[in-house]
């Protein structure tokens, strides 16, 4: 089956073959390309070895799907079109005015660190004019994966370069700009050329370095794992949102990528400008509207744009001012430092799931800090009973830092551990109260602290011991637990309930069960059901069982998930209690367990979502739930 085919941006008789990391070293893949075109016709026109192993064949469909069968690859994927998505004083822009204060009126200056010389930019767009002044022979010529006119005919590469480090346009000084040019003269190239010049950033970086892709298409797991390989290389990557006037950016690639910085646009009002996508994959806002910059037409020329395109620079600039400062940090601790000392609730309707974040160049060491909360915030047990709870913590300054965990305000007769009772800022730990037989009966609040270098921050979790009287409500607590009343009780998505047996998908018992997904193409399918937990109880068994099913022949991504988590009355996630994917496919079903004793005393809602991505089914089909309570 050949991943992503057809399709208005579709290449013709052209594709991307991955090969299997765990059967084809780096060095043997031209040998397999050479291996596989001499079986099934076509010719090789690039290889990769480093963003990832494959290569781009230029065959017919039929030839292309006998290939994706072959035992030495991973997928097949059609290619596509992909298109360009100190103290300065009067900044030329008003988006570097912007980003060195948190709250408006702009003041007329842009104030910097430093200017980022040890670091290098690598522009992934249309090119850079190398010459125009504003570089100050900063730029050079990385590779050209799409034409031979090593030059910028566009304009837009050289407008993202002067944005990353113009010495009058830029937010970092002096980084070295790399030109590796992937889109043409009309701003479009496709998958294929824009892996190859990942590849090529993966292979040649000099670290520290940052890139930027300023461009994007429909979701394309190739070009995904190429990012992501890349920065787990150690490149910090800036990826625009896109620009589909408030799409979900979770649809786009590769702004999807989650190990990247995903850059969303704001208007000099710090309005989410309308263009600019939105969701979950966002990372964070930068100015994007009305943007002056290099242009490519002289060596002096400026030219004012707009997009997500032009708000990912300035983010990449401040990641190259973060990584000069810290040439030793990862890219996952570059963003975490961005996101964290962002500006947070000035943006004006970021859109449903966009973190309300605006990019700020932090100007010398800022102060650390950290947050504490608890999860959930409360919880019933009958004497002798135990609790768990999830205590989080986040940097919301600065660095991350060593907290420790500590609670007080415990009835007589009771304890709490924590595991671990160290934790560095942004991770988490398991508290444990537990009761003895003599402690009292009543509610307590009980006062998380965490304490680090910079303070003590606490959280309230309230704790309800029972009178000792017994377990009252005890049995199965949800309804039409095996499905076979049809679709009563639970809330699901169309489809999901019925019976299946006919259609490939049996039952564990009975004749109905639920089936999640199976669809191959991007899709997600819930299932869910509110369950009141009575109080002091000594035993919450929350159990169902499930059959995974999928096409997806990778040992190593998981490309569709099934979620169970748990949520309370106003929708808000208290636990993910465990995600399963493709990776976990097997024959029949399996019981699957765990306790809900955290949520005593509560009404909660247990929730099932399934996802697909955009190709190859998997199935996640559940029968037989319970929640029994003793």
């Amino acid at each position: 089956m050949i991943r992503n085919a057809g399709g208005a941006t579709a290449v013709a008789d052209s594709y991307l073959v991955v090969l299997k990391d765990s059967v084809v070293a780096a060095t043997g893949v031209g040998d397999t390309a050479q291996r596989l075109t001499a079986r099934h016709g076509g010719s090789v026109a690039r290889t990769w070895t480093a963003a990832l192993r494959g290569f781009e064949i230029r065959v017919g469909a039929p030839a292309a799907a006998r290939i994706a069968a072959d035992s030495a690859v991973a997928y097949v994927e059609q290619n596509h079109v992909i298109s360009i998505a100190g103290t300065q004083t009067n900044p030329p822009s008003w988006g570097l005015d912007r980003i060195d204060q948190r709250n408006l009126p702009l003041n007329s200056s842009y104030t910097y660190p430093n200017t980022a010389t040890n670091v290098r930019a690598y522009i992934i767009d249309t090119g850079i004019r190398t010459t125009h002044s504003d570089f100050g022979g900063r730029a050079s010529w990385g590779t050209n994966t799409v034409d031979s006119n090593n030059t910028d005919c566009n304009g837009h590469g050289t407008h993202v370069a002067g944005t990353v480090g113009g010495s009058s346009y830029g937010v970092a000084k002096g980084v070295q700009l790399i030109a590796v040019k992937v889109l043409n003269c009309a701003g479009s190239g496709t998958t294929a050329g824009v892996v190859s010049g990942v590849n090529w950033v993966t292979q040649n970086a000099v670290k520290p370095a940052v890139a930027n892709m300023s461009l994007g298409g429909g979701v394309d797991t190739t070009l995904d794992t190429a990012v992501r390989n890349s920065i787990n290389a150690g490149i910090t990557y800036g990826l625009a949102a896109g620009n589909d006037n408030g799409a979900n950016a979770c649809n786009t690639s590769p702004a999807r990528v989650t190990e990247a910085i995903t850059v969303g646009s704001t208007t000099s009002t710090d309005a989410r400008s309308s263009f600019s996508n939105i969701g979950t994959c966002l990372d964070i806002f930068a100015p994007g509207s009305s943007i002056t910059s290099a242009w490519n037409t002289s060596d002096t020329a400026s030219n004012t744009i707009s997009g997500t395109s032009m708000a990912t620079p300035h983010v990449v600039g401040a990641a190259a001012l973060v990584a000069s400062a810290n040439p030793s940090w990862t890219p996952q601790q570059v963003r975490d430092y961005l996101v964290n000392n962002a500006t947070s609730g000035v943006v004006t309707n970021p859109g449903t799931g966009s973190p309300n974040k605006l990019l700020y160049v932090v100007n010398g060491t800022p102060t650390n800090d950290f947050s504490v909360s608890v999860s959930p915030t409360s919880g019933s047990t009958a004497p002798g009973g135990s609790l768990t709870a999830t205590v989080s913590t986040a940097t919301t300054s600065g660095s991350a830092q060593s907290v420790s965990l500590s609670a007080s305000g415990l009835p007589t007769g009771a304890s709490a551990s924590f595991n671990p009772a160290t934790v560095t800022s942004g991770g988490s730990s398991t508290l444990t109260i537990t009761t003895s037989t003599s402690t009292p009966a009543g509610s307590y609040p009980v006062t998380i602290s965490g304490t680090a270098a910079s303070g003590t921050k606490t959280a309230t979790y309230t704790l309800t011991v029972g009178s000792g009287g017994g377990c009252t409500g005890a049995g199965q607590k949800l309804g039409n637990p095996g499905f076979e009343s049809g679709n009563t009780v639970w809330a699901a998505s169309s489809g999901v309930i019925g019976q299946y047996g006919a259609s490939g998908q049996p039952t564990h018992g009975g004749t109905w069960n639920a089936w999640l997904d199976g669809y191959g193409t991007t899709h997600t399918d819930t299932l869910s059901q509110a369950v009141s937990l009575p109080a002091g109880c000594s035993s919450y068994n929350f159990s169902f069982w499930l059959h995974i099913d999928s096409a997806e022949s990778t040992t190593t991504t998981a490309y569709d998930t099934l979620r169970v988590q748990v949520l309370n009355s106003s929708g808000t996630v208290l636990a993910t209690l465990a995600t399963y994917s493709n990776l976990n496919k097997a024959t029949g079903y399996s019981q699957k367990s765990f306790s809900l004793a955290a949520y005593a005393g509560q009404t909660v809602t247990l929730k099932f979502t399934g996802s697909e991505d955009i190709s190859l089914q998997t199935s996640f089909v559940i029968d037989d739930t319970a929640v029994n309570v003793s």
